[in-house]
């Protein structure tokens, strides 16, 4: 197996099979470790794999506002908004011509 392993001995990758140009590990592992593998969840110490105890779930970075395909559905929305308004009120200028040729 191969780990590849950042600056705080955190285990962010690995390969059972290939290169990933990481470090070659044959030793045993934590009998968890590929069902809650997750970068950083496991730390790679004195040639040892350990559960990483200051695992911190990543927070997702969440939009703080409309993403832009939310943007352009909105735009288009104000678009067809107008142009309804602009509809009905042509609708309406033509029934007042038919009444005055009437």
């Amino acid at each position: 197996m191969q780990l590849t392993v950042n600056d705080n001995n955190e285990i962010t990758a690995y390969a059972t099979v290939g290169n990933i140009g990481g470090i070659e590990y044959t030793d045993d592992i934590p009998n968890n470790f590929y069902s809650d593998f997750k970068p950083a969840f496991f730390l790679f110490k004195d040639g040892k794999i350990y559960e990483n105890p200051n695992y911190a779930k990543p927070v997702p970075n969440l939009p703080t506002g409309p993403t832009s395909l939310q943007q352009v559905v909105m735009q288009q929305e104000m678009t067809i908004a107008q142009m309804r308004q602009m509809l009905m009120q042509q609708n309406k200028d033509i029934a007042e011509l038919k009444g005055a040729n009437a």
